[in-house]
């Protein structure tokens, strides 16, 4: 008894690879840990921080896509990118809500885009310092870390229609680096 697989495209084939029609795709961020500094530029004392602003941190990923055949390949779409934390350390860092951006990058086959991806937004290291239980203290050597996952949803016009999610991944460390 013999069984044979064939693909036709259009699946996740495994490792943040996504495969369409006519293309696949990967994603690899250049920054495989991102040291996130909450306020930059401020001065600790004794009495505490001050000066120092708050900045949003971003890095670049190559999100690259690949011919399946030597022709015929279509475009692809990125429709949106979503950035998902999960803590290192549950019981010493606290959760941070999954950040989301929409956009329409197209990608052309055989081609790299690189893509800026905000990683910790001004709003998210506010929320940060404002919490009520686990803060980020100022002044402190107290380090928040994180698996880092930044998904691309990716569509190929033309193709099956299916959206694909292709998968980056880094790591953040946050701190007030001062």
């Amino acid at each position: 008894m013999m069984a044979a697989l064939t693909s036709c495209g259009g699946g996740d084939i495994g490792g943040g690879v996504g495969e369409f029609t006519t293309v696949s795709a990967s994603a690899v961020a250049k920054t495989p840990r991102l040291e996130s500094d909450v306020v930059k530029g401020n001065s600790c004392s004794t009495s505490g921080s001050t000066g120092g602003t708050i900045e949003t941190d971003a890095i670049d990923v190559d999100f690259t896509s690949t011919q399946l055949y030597s022709s015929g390949a279509l475009n692809l779409v990125i429709s949106k990118v979503t950035v998902h934390y999960t803590p290192v350390n549950r019981a010493t860092t606290p959760d941070i809500p999954d950040y989301f951006l929409n956009t329409s990058q197209t990608v052309a086959p055989g081609t790299t885009a690189t893509i800026s991806v905000p990683i910790l937004t001004d709003a998210q290291k506010i929320a940060l310092l404002d919490r009520t239980t686990l803060p980020m203290p100022l002044c402190s050597s107290t380090v928040f870390e994180y698996y880092v996952d930044i998904i691309f949803e990716a569509s190929e016009p033309g193709g099956n229609g299916k959206v694909r999610t292709i998968v980056a991944k880094t790591n953040l460390a946050v701190a007030d680096r001062s």
